[in-house]
């Protein structure tokens, strides 16, 4: 009977855990810091919210995109998903947030406490979590943009007008890089 007791009890805390796994997001440098964001269908504005400002704080900039888009829209991009339950109050059971560049995944960051059971700590303030999940995601923040090297063609030199139409047609970059770039051409 003991035996059986102990069991159960076992049985009974191990099957009750809240796991929390992150591998930092591997970013290599690129002309632009802005991340697209990709929130899952029906998501919480506070999550969204809270994610976007956290970027913000690590030096990205951000651009939402629709649930239907797709990672491979954007160099770098972000998916995420946060779901609630109730066991006595609201609580943020389950968020996961994916880092894509050039459509490879290039980090990840999980909190499933959907097997929380009877557990207390299930009862977190979700946009600490986040916080918490984001800082581990991106430890050192966005990395800085890298100075695109004007292209040569035939051994020369592109005039001013060819590189601000290059940077015309240049759709990956956000509105704040354009311009950027825009002001050093014709600074010259």
């Amino acid at each position: 009977m003991r035996l059986l007791a102990l069991s159960l009890s076992l049985a009974l805390l191990t099957g009750c855990s809240i796991k929390q796994t992150v591998t930092p997001a591997s970013i290599a440098a690129s002309p632009s810091n802005e991340i697209c964001m990709i929130p899952a269908q029906g998501l919480r504005e506070g999550f969204h919210t809270t994610y976007s400002n956290l970027l913000t704080q690590k030096g990205f900039s951000v651009r939402k995109l629709s649930p239907s888009a797709n990672p491979t829209q954007c160099p770098l991009a972000t998916t995420y998903v946060g779901n609630w339950a109730w066991d006595l109050a609201i609580y943020m059971v389950y968020a996961d947030i994916k880092v894509y560049q050039d459509g490879k995944q290039v980090g990840h960051a999980n909190y499933d406490a959907k097997w929380g059971g009877g557990r207390p700590d299930k009862f977190i303030d979700a946009e600490n979590k986040i916080t918490e999940m984001v800082n581990k995601l991106f430890p050192n923040g966005a990395p800085a943009p890298v100075a695109q090297v004007p292209v040569a063609t035939s051994g020369a030199t592109l005039s001013k007008a060819e590189r601000l139409q290059q940077l015309m047609n240049d759709k990956s970059l956000s509105y704040e890089e354009y311009r950027r770039q825009h002001q050093l051409i014709e600074a010259e």
